[in-house]
């Protein structure tokens, strides 16, 4: 399903048991593939940022659930 880019920022990211990660800060993406391959997260603080696999993101629907 297509959506619109600004929908996918500042989402609450989860792992799948259920573990606060951060928000959907920015994404990477490959121009040569066509796609978004990672999700930069930010934490509340600020003060921590963390990259997750495109690859790893099992729904995104209200959050985004990953497996790490």
């Amino acid at each position: 399903m297509a959506k619109r880019v600004s929908e996918l920022f500042d989402k609450e990211v989860y792992t799948l048991e259920g573990k606060f990660l951060g928000y959907a800060d920015d994404f990477i993406f490959d121009d040569q593939l066509g796609s978004i391959v990672a999700i930069i997260l930010a934490t509340e603080k600020g003060g921590k940022v963390k990259t997750v696999p495109y690859e790893n993101v099992r729904a995104c629907a209200d959050i985004y659930l990953v497996e790490l």
